[in-house]
């Protein structure tokens, strides 16, 4: 499954651009826009309270990509708390996770270790693995129908320390994208260089995803990705599930900003989610 999943990212970040080279004059400026954002974010109290006395955290960047999450908040926290940070990069694309290594030679001076997997197993994939701040960075939800972002929320439980903290950038999508904007069964979307076509195909009700195909205009490649609208309620409320407590820290408005949720509760055992529901089952 891990590996059909891994073929589907690369083939649509191939077509959909997503600027993971910080060396790249629009990654640069992405990633600067990224380290403003991290510097507001580390002011919050529950950040004290990771860090504490340590003077070495465990930062751990899921769906990583190349690394922009997960290097900007070490350089904030390197730079504003005097604490050093091992970081470690969790994506399904092995491309994008050499260039996590490129970046984090570049802007870190040290490579960060990089782990391919899938996030909503990691708990089984790297038993050994602690961290104290787990980030799902670049607004990454859509990928997560909510049967997988309840695997996903208890999985990141059960890698947090006792303390730890799990931070995910959000954008209210269902009033963004339903009520801002209104839903476009075909949208022209540039990404880079390239012009792409965002073509709704159907939707699944039992998994609440829109079936959408991603064509280029210039190169006829094309990909299909299933895309769930989240709001800031719906994932806040999963993970208040499984975490103790949840706040929002807003970033210009209040539908984007940072989801955090701190304490794990660990009283459900992320097993208990492998197997699909008969819901699911019976599709």
């Amino acid at each position: 499954m891990s590996g059909d999943l891994s073929r589907v990212l690369e083939h649509f970040y191939e077509i959909y651009t997503w600027t993971d080279d910080i060396s790249s004059e629009e990654g640069w400026r992405r990633f600067n826009r990224e380290l403003e954002w991290f510097r507001k974010l580390v002011r919050h109290k529950w950040v004290d309270d990771v860090i504490g006395s340590k003077d070495r955290i465990v930062v751990v960047d899921l769906c990583g990509g190349g690394g922009f999450g997960g290097i900007g908040l070490a350089k904030v926290l390197t730079e504003s708390r005097g604490v050093d940070v091992d970081l470690i990069v969790v994506d399904l694309r092995r491309k994008a996770l050499e260039k996590a290594l490129e970046n984090s030679r570049r802007i870190l001076g040290f490579e960060a270790k990089t782990v391919y997997a899938d996030v909503t197993r990691l708990y089984k994939m790297q038993p050994r693995l602690r961290a104290d701040i787990a980030l799902l960075h670049g607004l990454t939800t859509p990928h997560f129908d909510p049967w997988n972002m309840i695997r996903l929320a208890a999985s990141t439980a059960k890698i947090l320390q006792e303390n730890g903290v799990f931070v995910v950038d959000e954008v209210d999508r269902v009033y963004k994208v339903f009520y801002q904007i209104g839903y476009k069964e075909v949208l022209t979307e540039s990404t880079g260089d390239r012009v792409v076509l965002g073509i709704h195909l159907g939707y699944d009700p039992r998994r609440g995803v829109f079936k959408r195909l991603v064509y280029d205009l210039e190169t006829n490649e094309k990909a299909r990705l299933d895309a769930y609208f989240w709001n800031i309620a719906g994932v806040a409320a999963i993970l208040w599930v499984f975490f103790r407590d949840v706040d929002f820290v807003e970033l210009g408005s209040s539908i984007r900003g940072s989801i955090l949720a701190k304490t794990p509760r660990n009283n459900i055992d992320p097993v208990v989610f492998e197997e699909d529901p008969s819901i699911l089952s019976q599709q």
